[in-house]
């Protein structure tokens, strides 16, 4: 019965695919819970200025990225089920911190530590899903991992309603400690799963800076890496460019902003791990990626269509750009895992995940100053380069997916 649930959510009831999906659960609880709360608890409860708290986050970021091609190798020599407790278990011990926090010299270090398991623990993730899970099994696995996280947020961000309402400091210090308890929770999960032993890395490969040197002579992957974090402006594109273009660009009330939010929310938390359905190998995500180019300039014209029209169809527009948007997203996701997971050898899975997150982290690190600055000074026709970007990099990641020489002849389709 433990497994009904998951096995309804389209995943195979594997006892390790299972447990990490609950842990999966537990983590996305702990985080929605934590995200809302974290600001106006160190300022308000705290009295820490702003200016720290803000130059706290930004120290944590920046050390995330800079310990992602670091955690890759360490994936790699020393197996990815103890770096996966060990970013846990950071978070967790960095998370327990705040519940201590009078200043910044305890404040930078505590951030730090409860983050690291959502910057530079994002390719330990995804090797170990890649390692508990084959195939179609991998990306229903991923996409869960994703639905899952999406749902977490929405109902922690609920339970941090319920916090915020209360307002005490009793009630901040309760929260942290469920956050706290939610990450040493999923490093216990995780201690439990048995994971298939991979071969390691060449004696050669373990000097410093060997097997990076390998995955960057594979320039098919470092491009799809850097196509990626192309495709990837469609998640800016959705969480600065949709609410800035209705609020500044249509006559569409305000308060449609939230609705449209929720409206993404729940598409990806109900059809996330159908999006990944047929993805056995990177051989097939050709459609998959040529679904998401069309889906995203339709979205696009869709945006731009509610600037020239009255309120009505203006409302009506933004509701289908939207949903046009969320199946790019959906489909440019599930592409993702696909492409990463697979084309990556696995004797140098965690250092090739760690290159194709460097995408990521360069999305985020401008994908907000881009959107703003193409909506507010191109106006309609910012919407257009946005397209031709996510569109066509999407569709040149299908192209070279499919042609990558680590698949065999005749594996490649699409």
């Amino acid at each position: 019965m433990a497994g009904l649930p998951l096995r309804l959510a389209g995943l195979p009831d594997i006892p390790a695919v299972r447990r990490w999906a609950w842990g999966a659960v537990v983590d996305s609880l702990g985080t929605g819970l934590m995200l809302p709360l974290g600001i106006i608890y160190f300022t308000q409860v705290v009295k820490l200025p702003p200016v720290m708290v803000g130059l706290a986050m930004s120290v944590a970021g920046i050390t995330g990225v800079a310990l992602v091609p670091v955690v890759g190798a360490l994936v790699d020599r020393l197996g990815v089920k103890p770096t996966a407790i060990t970013a846990f278990a950071c978070a967790a011990a960095g998370t327990a911190g705040y519940l201590v926090v009078d200043g910044v010299a305890l404040l930078i270090p505590a951030v730090v530590l409860a983050q690291l398991a959502d910057t530079a623990g994002r390719p330990v993730k995804q090797a170990f899903m890649a390692q508990i899970a084959e195939g179609e099994a991998r990306s229903k696995l991923m996409a869960f991992n994703r639905s899952v996280r999406n749902a977490g947020y929405g109902v922690g961000g609920l339970l941090a309603a319920g916090v915020l309402a209360i307002g005490t400091r009793e009630a901040y210090l309760v929260a942290i400690a469920l956050d706290a308890l939610t990450f040493a929770t999923a490093a216990v999960l995780v201690a439990t799963i048995a994971v298939p032993a991979v071969r390691p890395p060449a004696k050669d490969d373990a000097e410093a800076g060997t097997g990076y040197r390998e995955v960057l002579a594979d320039w098919r992957y470092v491009c799809l890496a850097g196509l990626n974090g192309v495709v990837l402006l469609h998640a800016h594109a959705f969480l600065v460019g949709m609410p800035l273009w209705l609020v500044e660009h249509t006559s569409v009330p305000q308060a449609m902003a939230g609705v449209l939010f929720t409206a993404n929310t729940v598409m990806v938390v109900l059809f996330q791990v159908r999006a990944a359905k047929g993805l056995a190998g990177p051989a097939d995500v050709g459609p998959t990626y040529r679904r998401a180019a069309l889906a995203f300039a339709a979205a696009a014209g869709a945006y731009i269509l509610a600037h020239f029209t009255s309120v009505a169809v203006a409302i009506a527009a933004m509701a289908v750009a939207v949903v046009m948007h969320t199946i790019a997203e959906l489909l440019a996701s599930a592409g993702e895992w696909t492409v990463c997971t697979g084309l990556a050898p696995e004797r140098l899975r965690g250092r090739y995940l760690a290159v194709y997150a460097l995408g990521d982290a360069a999305e985020k690190a401008i994908g907000s100053l881009l959107i703003t600055f193409l909506l507010t000074n191109a106006g309609w026709a910012g919407w257009l380069v946005l397209s031709l970007l996510v569109s066509g990099a999407a569709l040149l990641s299908g192209r070279l997916a499919v042609r990558h020489p680590r698949l065999k002849p005749v594996e490649v389709s699409g």
